[in-house]
């Protein structure tokens, strides 16, 4: 039996023409294989190379609370391409120009001891960032995270811009565009945050996106790298275990579907 639709597959129907050709056109042929050329690949040493717990400062970073993924998941994208937010993640030491994740941070934040204190700070901070003006003058309700299109504005990966498309993981030719996107970008150092969600069994609340994960880096094109701030670990995922799925993965932040997807263009 098909598994129920999601929200989001819905929108991802009404919008799949213009994934399709977003993604052919910007990350196939010549634009796919200039991204590993024309993007100067972020530093990664925050992610171990191997499944397993995220850590900086003598922490694992975990999302603080249950809105914050989307903004934990930023925010390490982030310090990944900032080595200033890193440095201050891991040690405390306040740099002389401030990034923008931190700027806005009272004096007792910014001079945070406890490393996962600091974690949570910038996180809320990321999430107030990432959330402004996102329903015209008024700001996305907090119970709710991070929206993708806030996820898309607020990432700071050089020479990339993110637009963000809903996804059908039942929609096996948009699949195949999602999941070449997924690879191309993952194999060329580009990371891509990703969200996942449920479907209309467990209420409309679940058939949206619920989760955001962050697809790393990867040497190979066989298994994708996870960051789940959920756990604040690394996970992996075969990218066809991706498509039509029913069943939930701690890669996905024990979620069933891939919902949404930033996908990453070459400026």
């Amino acid at each position: 039996m098909p598994a129920p639709l999601s929200l989001n597959a819905l929108a991802s129907r009404l919008f799949t023409p213009r994934w399709t050709a977003l993604a052919r056109s910007r990350l196939d042929g010549e634009a796919r294989r200039g991204l590993g050329h024309r993007v100067a690949a972020p530093r990664l040493g925050v992610f171990p190379a191997r499944p397993g717990p995220v850590r900086v400062g003598g922490v694992t970073v975990a999302q603080p609370d249950g809105v914050t993924c989307a903004a934990t998941g930023l925010l390490l994208l982030n310090a990944a391409c900032d080595p200033r937010l890193e440095d201050w993640l891991a040690t405390g030491e306040v740099p002389g120009t401030l990034p923008p994740e931190i700027a806005g941070l009272a004096p007792d934040q910014l001079h945070e001891t406890d490393a996962a204190r600091r974690v949570a700070a910038a996180a809320a901070a990321v999430h107030r960032r990432a959330t402004r003006a996102t329903l015209g003058p008024f700001p996305w309700p907090r119970a709710y995270g991070t929206p993708p299109w806030g996820v898309a504005r607020e990432a700071r990966v050089p020479g990339v811009v993110y637009r963000h498309r809903a996804v059908d993981d039942r929609d096996e030719r948009l699949m195949d565009d999602v999941l070449a996107m997924l690879v191309a970008a993952s194999t060329r150092g580009i990371p891509v945050p990703v969200y996942s969600g449920g479907d209309l069994t467990g209420g409309w609340q679940a058939a949206v996106p619920r989760h955001l994960v962050l697809v790393l880096p990867a040497p190979t094109p066989d298994l994708l790298r996870v960051y789940e701030p959920g756990g604040g670990r690394v996970e992996t995922i075969a990218p066809d275990e991706l498509r039509a799925r029913t069943a939930a993965h701690r890669a996905l932040g024990g979620w069933t579907h891939l919902a949404w997807t930033l996908v990453p263009l070459v400026r």
